[in-house]
């Protein structure tokens, strides 16, 4: 047993060492901000297309709840116990959705992905939100800010919404 720990504590420590250069910038993004989601779930962060594969980025290493502020400049995903991830505009690439990553299995397009790229890598940090609604909010206003499009209010949410 002390053999077994001995070895997940090597390896987790290899996997963070090896991604210890995928950081955001070191400011809040600037700009109004959008929409903040403080219902959420971070999962895991994952290459794209590897979602069984974590990166341990700094701030973005373990499960747990999550509150993400978007802005006008970019995204901030505050992680309880972790010091917070701010990915500027122009490292993000776009939002999904996944049914299955590392650390969590859901229903499909259960999952929301935030697409960005950092230390020459495309990354996906996924999210499980309470409420549907608040979902759709993420993705609507993530693919708003990656495509240029005008910014909006997405921070409207009524109550039939968030059921």
């Amino acid at each position: 047993v002390v053999l077994a720990f001995a070895l997940m504590w090597w390896g987790w420590r290899a996997r963070a060492k090896r991604d210890a250069g995928v950081v955001g910038a070191q400011v809040a993004p600037s700009g109004a901000r959008l929409a903040d989601f403080t219902l959420v779930t971070y999962v895991s962060t994952t290459p794209v297309g590897e979602p069984l594969v974590r990166v341990s980025a700094p701030g973005l290493r373990y499960r747990g709840r999550a509150e993400i502020s978007v802005f006008e400049g970019g995204v901030t995903i505050e992680v309880r116990g972790e010091t917070p991830v701010h990915i500027p505009l122009a490292q993000l690439r776009g939002s999904g959705s996944a049914g299955v990553r590392v650390g969590k299995a859901v229903e499909r397009d259960g999952l929301a992905l935030l697409r960005w790229e950092a230390d020459g890598r495309e990354l996906e940090s996924s999210f499980r939100f309470d409420h549907a609604a608040e979902q759709r909010q993420f993705t609507e206003a993530i693919d708003a800010l990656s495509s240029g499009e005008p910014h909006t209010d997405f921070t409207h949410i009524t109550q039939e919404d968030a059921r």
